[in-house]
């Protein structure tokens, strides 16, 4: 068996979602989809993982149609060249402005708290341009987010999907830049990523980081 990466396209967005849902699963997925409401007699934990997953799909399809690269690490048969099953992803944003938004794709289940992931998505615009300067991360290669099943963990599959983006900034004379939870910054800093902050994020620890082409010339 071979791992490899290629692009996403829309039909890969359900398998994404579920690996992107049980990746987030105790991280920020529980201030997406509160497990207070695990309290009420008709709302179980299936619930919330079905609707998590549902609103995710919407959320990397949306993304994809906004030309945002998407590459998706497969495991291949030698013998075959079949795709056995799909590993993990990496969703990244292009050095450049905002690309218009793409809308009426995004799913919302009732379970889902907009609220609180337009705050979150508030926080991290403060802290980019707290660490960058008044444009974030727009001079940045971005990785909006970067998930891999938690069953194939330690195969190497977080690596290729970073490296592939380092890779682009590379080419580009940029660098990189991302925001790691607590289980992802360990994988960032051997990537070559720096720590700029760790703050809190409304209970959940993250930390912006940074690659530095110049530190990392190969």
């Amino acid at each position: 068996m071979t791992i490899t990466l290629r692009p996403a396209t829309e039909a890969d967005a359900p398998s994404l979602a579920r690996i992107a849902t049980a990746a987030f699963a105790n991280s920020l997925s529980p201030l997406i989809f509160p497990r207070s409401q695990l309290a009420t007699a008709t709302i179980t934990e299936a619930d919330l993982f079905a609707d998590e997953v549902t609103w995710r799909e919407s959320m990397l399809t949306k993304r994809l149609r906004e030309d945002k690269p998407c590459v998706v690490a497969v495991e291949v048969d030698d013998s075959t060249g079949q795709e056995i099953s799909v590993l993990g992803f990496a969703h990244w944003q292009k050095p450049g402005p905002e690309a218009p938004e793409v809308r009426g794709v995004e799913v919302r289940p009732a379970t889902y708290d907009r609220s609180m992931f337009l705050r979150i998505v508030e926080k991290f615009t403060e802290k980019d341009r707290e660490a960058l300067g008044e444009r974030g991360h727009e001079e940045y290669w971005y990785a909006i987010l970067i998930s891999v099943d938690p069953k194939q963990h330690r195969r190497g599959v977080g690596r290729k999907l970073v490296n592939w983006g380092l890779e682009c900034a590379r080419k580009e004379g940029r660098d990189a830049y991302l925001t790691a939870t607590e289980a992802g910054k360990p994988l960032y800093e051997v990537c070559g990523f720096e720590a700029l902050e760790t703050y809190d994020c409304y209970g959940v620890p993250l930390t912006s980081m940074v690659w530095r082409l110049e530190k990392n010339q190969q």
